[in-house]
């Protein structure tokens, strides 16, 4: 199974895991993708597997994340879901170690 990051180049056409497209869910799915849009710079990681299921981490530099928390060489993760028949393959660990 392959990983992808999320970029401005595929942003459009890729689910972004915690809303996966349905349309009780499209006008969250469009506000985090234009957030994303203007957060997804140089440190700014949005990384999924390329599958349709809960299989996602998201972090920052600590420095130019969105938290008033401060300190020098370290990450903030958002988010870090791997759900369902995902569990128990590694993902979790692959996706931290990448």
């Amino acid at each position: 199974m392959e990983y992808i990051n999320l970029n401005l180049q595929n942003i459009d056409d890729e689910d972004i895991c915690c809303a996966i497209n349905s349309k009780k869910d499209l006008k969250g799915v469009d506000q985090k993708k234009k957030w994303f849009k203007k957060g997804l710079g140089e440190n700014h990681i949005f990384r999924k597997l390329d599958e349709r299921g809960k299989v996602f981490i998201e972090y920052d530099n600590l420095e130019s994340s969105l938290v008033s928390i401060e300190g020098d060489n370290y990450i903030y993760i958002y988010c870090l879901w791997v759900s369902g028949k995902f569990k128990n393959q590694g993902h979790g660990k692959n996706l931290l170690n990448y």
